[in-house]
């Protein structure tokens, strides 16, 4: 069965929201894109996290295809600059809106916002559509979360769930020495591995922001040693993903063209045994993909070249490190801060609200009766 979506005027309205007049437009299409495409870039120096700019949205949907899918709402405001949500619809048996590359990527995602009173008129604009909206990882501290509920009260249902933290570290001058915030044994570690990449070969670490017409080279030599590592043994490297390894790689050519990309080098012996793909925003440092080659293992390159960004990062008077991702091992020991994130899902007043919330409450019954037959079967045992 064809999912049909309610006809919409292209025609901006006008929503009135205290004593400013505020338009909301509605976009649909891969031609939305193109049409906010200034509008958004615009916007971008104004957003807490890259991944609320334009660039990332538009990479993604180069990358997967799924521009067509593309729905786009632009509230403007003379007072408050603009807001825009752009959110690819996915269809199903629970039909829903979500920010681009939310699900594949998995990093906190956000409306891009230029102040309080568009970002309402964002939220509320959404709450008279037909579909539910996920954020499935948003940062805790994010207006948006309470913009959601303002607009959706009386309007419809907001959820608030929990989701995994990011880890991040607060820089300071300390930092231009980072093996001090380290414990004895991880110091003792690190040297460990030093003396060992030495005797392995001549050890150069290299920091790269280049230009659009140097990045491709750059890119290629991150993208091998990526490959040559857990992440290829095990076929997950962007090398291996065609949508993914696309979407970084157009990602990291746009950023380029913006002057924020950063990629981090360690070659030992003159072959590449670590790599860092970064971007630098709003004064801090976003960790985007790591990597290294299993044939340097011994050496921990991963580790010896993190400290040197670390130390990069410090002296080049950065406010925070930005790990993005999730808590792992080998962040620990040089951090303990999180930012917190929560999953946010909106559901207006509609049938398709209706759809997915009813399926969603047969899925938790389903899984109450599993574990129960589980815990009644092991009893009889």
């Amino acid at each position: 069965m064809r999912e049909v979506e309610p006809r919409q005027k292209p025609s901006a309205s006008a929503d009135e929201i205290g004593h400013a007049a505020i338009s909301t437009q509605r976009l649909a299409g891969a031609r939305a894109l193109s049409q906010i495409q200034e509008t958004w870039a615009a916007l971008d120096a104004l957003q807490d996290t890259p991944m609320q700019q334009s660039l990332w949205t538009e990479s993604w949907l180069s990358a997967s295809g799924a521009s067509d899918r593309l729905r786009v709402l632009v509230t403007t405001s003379p007072r408050e600059s603009t807001g825009i949500a752009a959110l690819v619809h996915h269809g199903g048996r629970s039909p829903s809106l979500m920010p681009a590359g939310a699900i594949e990527l998995g990093e906190p995602v956000d409306l891009a916002r230029g102040g309080p009173r568009v970002l309402g008129a964002l939220c509320q604009a959404l709450a008279r559509g037909p579909w539910p909206v996920h954020l499935p990882r948003v940062l805790a501290t994010s207006p948006t979360i309470a913009a959601f509920h303002q607009a959706y009260r009386r309007r419809g249902l907001v959820r608030v769930g929990p989701a995994k933290p990011c880890p991040f570290l607060s820089l300071d001058a300390s930092w231009a020495e980072p093996e001090r915030h380290l414990s004895p044994r991880r110091r003792q570690d690190l040297r460990r591995a030093e003396r060992h990449a030495e005797r392995l070969g001549k050890v150069v670490y290299s920091f790269h922001s280049p230009s659009p017409e140097e990045a491709a080279a750059v890119l290629d030599e991150a993208f091998r040693v990526e490959a040559a590592g857990w992440k290829g043994r095990e076929g997950t490297a962007m090398s291996f993903d065609p949508v993914v390894g696309t979407f970084f790689r157009t990602y990291a050519l746009a950023a380029a063209q913006r002057g924020i990309l950063r990629v981090a080098l360690l070659r030992i012996g003159g072959r590449g045994a670590a790599m860092q793909l970064a971007v630098e925003h709003a004064g801090r440092h976003w960790l985007l993909k790591i990597g290294y080659d299993e044939s340097f293992r011994q050496a921990s390159p991963g580790i010896l070249l993190l400290c040197e960004s670390l130390r990069r990062a410090a002296t080049e008077n950065l406010a925070t490190y930005e790990f993005l991702g999730g808590v792992a091992p080998w962040i620990k020991p040089w951090t303990s801060e999180e930012r917190a994130t929560v999953s946010l899902s909106a559901y207006p007043m509609s049938l398709a609200s209706v759809s997915a919330l009813s399926r969603q409450a047969a899925a938790r019954v389903l899984r109450t009766l599993r574990r129960q037959w589980q815990w009644m079967t092991r009893s009889e045992v």
